[in-house]
């Protein structure tokens, strides 16, 4: 049925590629190329974004992007490595990722980089390495849980950078999207667009949603004005880029085929990697949110981060993985 659904929208993207093919046939041949324009792309929107309607990327993004980076997440770090194959160390790390979703607090979440290492294929003076900074977390979220968890929140969008950037061998236009993700981070936090940001606030359609200043109070706390608003306008570019990251980037990277492919033929990869039981639970719990998120934004959303939590510790974990076992996917 998806596919059917699929077919016009696959007879629109053929038309545009031949519209198109004249001045960007070689974007469609050459991924490296096509990779850093696409980040450099979703960077500047991300910043116009921010600039102009913060309030609906913090918002709307997690409602409507948040269950498929989730389950870009999975698929890129747990099924493309294989690393769902091996069952035992699949198996304990799970346990304490879904605590986490029940929230549980950060050290049960933490515990997952545990089992990564100690289940990593290394040697005996790595996974020590790996076991002192797991053990080094662990006395920083138990002494502090707070203060760890609104460090963890905003450093994981970064994560996702480092992780795109380790997952591949990159060259120097790659490296063009860092620089203007650091840029456009540094821009919000001394302050550069404050004119902008105020100005803008009125173009914003009114939403049933606390303003930026109960955003603050959640990843800002204690911070004085004008600082706390620039703490939330970076965290909202951060996470528009660890969105894009996960939702194009990634994928980009890792497709066999260095062309863009039709629409139903990356459905048919996404429900052969996944399997359909998977996928299904996905687009239920994907259209539940956005239903829940029609009735109530605050309450969905609020929802989703609770449900969401687990991710961040994931990608943790599967970064220690790999950076012990020193491979790519």
């Amino acid at each position: 049925m998806i596919e059917a659904l699929l077919v016009p929208v696959d007879a629109l993207r053929t038309a545009f590629y031949r519209a198109l093919a004249p001045c960007c046939a070689g974007l469609f041949a050459d991924r490296a190329r096509r990779v850093a324009w696409l980040g450099g792309g979703s960077v500047v929107l991300a910043f116009v974004l921010t600039v102009t309607v913060p309030l609906w990327l913090l918002t709307l993004g997690p409602l409507l992007l948040g269950v498929p980076h989730l389950l870009a997440d999975f698929r890129y770090l747990v099924v493309r490595p294989g690393l769902h194959r091996r069952a035992a160390l699949c198996g304990l790390a799970a346990l304490p990722l879904v605590a986490c979703g029940f929230g549980a607090p950060a050290w049960v979440g933490l515990l997952a980089m545990a089992v990564a290492v100690l289940g990593a294929r290394c040697g005996w003076a790595l996974r020590l390495a790996g076991l002192a900074a797991w053990a080094a977390m662990t006395c920083a979220a138990t002494a502090d849980e707070s203060a760890f968890v609104l460090a963890f929140v905003h450093l994981h969008n970064a994560m996702a950078l480092a992780l795109w950037w380790a997952l591949r061998p990159r060259d120097r236009r790659a490296l063009a999207v860092v620089l203007l993700v650091v840029a456009g981070a540094a821009l919000l936090l001394v302050g550069a667009l404050d004119p902008v940001v105020a100005a803008a606030s009125g173009w914003q359609v009114p939403l049933a949603i606390p303003g930026l200043d109960a955003h603050a109070q959640a990843y800002a706390p204690g911070a004085e004005a004008p600082w706390a608003m620039r703490v939330v306008l970076s965290f909202a570019f951060l996470q528009a880029v660890h969105y894009a990251i996960w939702l194009r980037l990634v994928p980009e990277d890792a497709r066999h085929r260095p062309a863009p492919r039709p629409f139903r033929a990356s459905w048919r990869a996404l429900r052969d990697d996944l399997g359909r039981p998977l996928l299904g639970l996905a687009l239920l719990l994907a259209l539940g949110i956005a239903i829940w998120g029609a009735v109530d934004l605050i309450a969905a959303r609020a929802g989703y981060l609770r449900l969401a939590t687990f991710h961040g510790y994931l990608e943790l974990a599967v970064a220690a993985l790999l950076l012990l076992e020193r491979r790519r996917p």
